[in-house]
Order: C-alpha cells, then sequence, then structure tokens
C-alpha cells in the first residue's frame, strides 16, 4: 500500500531533498511577493505624495518605476551572490596560473 494514489514505484524522498525542495519554494514566493509588493507600495505613497502636493500623477509613476528598478537589481545581485558561492572552487571557476 502507498501512501497516496500515484505514488506507486516512487522512492521516498530524504528530509534533506524536501527541506531543500520547500525551502526554493519558499524563496521562489518571497520573490513573487516582493516583485508584487514593492512598487504597488512606492506606487501607493506617490499617489499619497501627489495628493498632498497637487502633482497629479507624476509622483506615482516616479516611485512605482523605482520600486520596480530596485526590486530588479537587488533580485539581479541576490542571484549573482548566490552562484558565486554556489560555483566557488569548482573547476571551472578557478583562474589559469
Amino acid at each position: 500500500m502507498t501512501a497516496h494514489p500515484g505514488a506507486e514505484g516512487q522512492r521516498k524522498r530524504l528530509w534533506t531533498e524536501r527541506q531543500a525542495l520547500n525551502r526554493g519554494l519558499g524563496e521562489a514566493m518571497a520573490q513573487a511577493f516582493e516583485f508584487a509588493a514593492i512598487p504597488v507600495l512606492f506606487a501607493a505613497l506617490g499617489w499619497w505624495l501627489d495628493s498632498w502636493l497637487g502633482t497629479a500623477p507624476i509622483l506615482v509613476v516616479t516611485l512605482s518605476t523605482v520600486g520596480f528598478i530596485g526590486v530588479s537589481l537587488r533580485t539581479i545581485y541576490h542571484y549573482k551572490a548566490k552562484t558565486a558561492k554556489e560555483e566557488e572552487g569548482k573547476p571551472w571557476t578557478r583562474r589559469p596560473r
């Protein structure tokens, strides 16, 4: 008898494999939330400042763009740092002497 239908012939996943899978899913969900929430929060701040200063849609557009660019740059730098740490010491990253 299997744990659930469709699991026939599959081996049980080790705790470390499940932990890595869950960590990756959590990081992906956090990044997706950041991509959605940060520009919206910056746009809301711009909308509030526009209504307070009377400068129509200028700050809404500017701050939402700044928020999106900021999240994009953070994602790029985070990815580069993560891959550099992952590939540290690998044969293809060694420099010729």
